[in-house]
């Protein structure tokens, strides 16, 4: 089990953009250096300080009248709801994993401002994609009325740093059917409990029952090394059971009631 974190500070604002940086993490670090010179140095004005350091005034002047890069903010607001620096064991990477889950399964995260939506599945308000915001902290509506497709839960608080951790720890982001896609990496070393979490908030969305039976099946049009990947993921949570064949993963009964999900 790695004892690396699972958020980085590094990865996170590197999923934001600046006009004057390349790499983002450079902008944060300088944005770090200037206030602590400018804590050290209190008598010192934006000119000494653009000196001292060799950086352009203009760029430290608005840092020192409170202004931040918004990778500064969104590093701010991560640590704030307990996302940065996580571990398997915390409940904030529970709901993250969660939520992970379901940006796979039953969601997305929109290309411009990573922000996250969720399908509600076919327990409606009881989904427990509403758990999880919860247990993440975040404040969410539900959006209805979407001309026959599945209402949405949309978080209405730190909604895009929400989604750029998300996207941090694997979660696709943008139209999933136009992506080579990859599980998340850290299930590869993920506590068991983690794989299972992960594992049942993905079946709870994309499960499909048949009358008479009590397998399961998941059809999805993804990459074929993607469904070996979760049929994988599923068998061994399962312990056995789990089968891909040319379109679809099927799940026996034994496996289904292992994973969790017995209607």
């Amino acid at each position: 089990m790695t004892d690396s974190p699972l958020v980085t500070e590094r990865a996170l604002a590197r999923t934001y953009d600046s006009r004057a940086y390349a790499d983002t993490w450079d902008a944060v670090d300088d944005y770090r250096r200037v206030r602590d010179y400018a804590h050290r140095n209190p008598s010192k004005g934006s000119s000494a300080i653009a000196s001292a350091l060799d950086l352009p005034r203009g760029r430290i002047r608005p840092w020192l009248d409170e202004s931040k890069p918004d990778a500064v903010h969104g590093l701010e607001t991560a640590r704030e709801y307990g996302w940065l620096d996580c571990e398997f064991g915390d409940p904030a990477f529970t709901a993250l994993n969660t939520l992970v889950a379901n940006v796979f399964s039953g969601g997305s995260l929109a290309e411009q401002y990573y922000q996250p939506s969720f399908a509600l599945n076919r327990r409606g308000e009881d989904s427990h994609v509403l758990d999880a915001l919860e247990l993440a902290g975040v404040d969410y509506r539900v959006v209805d009325d979407r001309d026959g497709r599945a209402d949405e839960v949309r978080p209405t608080d730190a909604a895009s740093v929400l989604g750029r951790v998300l996207s941090v720890l694997g979660a696709p982001v943008g139209p999933k059917a136009d992506q080579h896609l990859s599980l998340p990496a850290y299930l590869d070393e993920a506590p068991t409990e983690v794989r299972e979490t992960f594992a049942y908030a993905y079946l709870e969305n994309r499960a499909i029952e048949h009358d008479g039976k009590a397998t399961l099946t998941i059809r999805e049009e993804r990459n074929r090394d993607y469904l070996e990947a979760l049929a994988g993921l599923l068998a061994s949570v399962a312990g056995g059971g789990v089968e891909l064949g040319e379109r679809d993963i099927v799940i026996s009964a034994d496996a289904a009631t292992a994973l969790g999900t017995v209607r």
